[in-house]
């Protein structure tokens, strides 16, 4: 089974609009253009059928304005011939000539609105396509219910732009611990997260190697969670920071005081709507008093990440030429 996701050429909102009265009732109301792309999608179990001989069935999808999302089920092996970049390949082309179709269509028609009227050459989707396989019910499962709850987190994110609101008494991770938060609180709720630890006597090339392990996560949709602390969880931080990737932090400090706020890149983080900020502490607990963070202190924050992840990190340092676990 492969989550397929693309995004229209500049992202523009052009498949669908944000319905509803509150967030419970969200939905993406599709445009002609979107329609065609979800009658696309369906069509491609036929296309398979007729090109393969194989067969593959659509087993979700969740349009939004500026992209979309579509679980297949590739249920016996594809021709080398006709891989999954092909099928997806033929998709897009269909959806780009219905495009067109409906762009000329419009463009006859005096009444209708003119602002989306592309040029011939210009594709529907960007080019290319993320493809991430899924493994095992529990995984479908998240991933159903996360596309599922996508029009209900558009909504809360267009009716509630503040990423700066303070959110006291947050309950997340297996536990319930309350936290105050500050940021995109919907990244608790994202179906993978990975907690990244890293020891901290590790050499420049070991932190490398880290990064890019880390990295390689992020990029396939994962949001990291950590109290960044080593040198290797700061060196990852840096680098998710760059690319403004997914990331909750758990920081030692109380953020509950009536003008504590995350402070340098946490904040512009926060700003960004790719950050979470979470404090486990509230003002008065010594722990958060600390001025400097102790090892059993960085313990408490790397059990705290641990809960809040779906993936637990697993120590690990080099000794000699030997990878061990710790």
């Amino acid at each position: 089974m492969y989550l397929i996701t693309v995004n229209t050429t500049d992202r523009k909102p052009i498949l669908g609009s944000l319905v509803g009265q509150s967030a419970p009732q969200a939905a993406i109301e599709a445009t002609p253009i979107g329609r065609a792309v979800i009658k696309a999608f369906y069509n491609l179990e036929k296309y398979v059928k007729d090109k393969t001989g194989c067969e593959i069935q659509v087993v979700q999808y969740q349009l939004m304005p500026e992209h979309f999302h579509g679980i297949l089920y590739i249920k016996e092996p594809l021709p080398s011939s006709f891989p999954l970049g092909q099928i997806i390949r033929a998709w897009k082309g269909e959806c780009t000539r219905a495009y067109w179709r409906l762009s000329d269509t419009s463009s006859s028609d005096s009444t209708s609105p003119k602002a989306d009227i592309r040029p011939r050459n210009t594709p529907l989707f960007e080019s290319g396509f993320n493809d991430r396989p899924l493994s095992g019910q529990d995984q479908l499962k998240r991933w159903i219910a996360y596309l599922r709850d996508n029009p209900r987190r558009r909504w809360i994110k267009h009716h509630f732009p503040d990423r700066l609101r303070k959110v006291h008494q947050f309950r997340a991770g297996n536990t319930k611990h309350p936290y105050t938060a500050v940021g995109e609180t919907l990244l608790v709720t994202f179906p993978e997260r990975a907690q990244v630890r890293c020891h901290r006597h590790l050499t420049e090339e070991q932190i490398r190697e880290e990064v890019a392990r880390y990295m390689d996560l992020a990029h396939q949709g994962k949001v990291l969670v950590s109290p960044f602390i080593s040198p290797a969880e700061k060196a990852v931080y840096d680098a998710c920071y760059a690319e403004q990737l997914p990331m909750i932090r758990i920081v030692n400090r109380a953020l509950d005081g009536k003008f504590t706020y995350p402070s340098g890149r946490d904040f512009d983080g926060c700003v960004g709507g790719f950050m979470l900020v979470m404090a486990p502490y509230v003002e008065g607990d010594p722990k958060a008093a600390a001025r400097t963070i102790t090892r059993e202190g960085c313990l408490d924050l790397n059990d705290f990440a641990a809960d809040l992840s779906t993936e637990k990190a697993e120590l690990t340092f080099r000794q000699g030429n030997v990878l061990r676990s710790r």
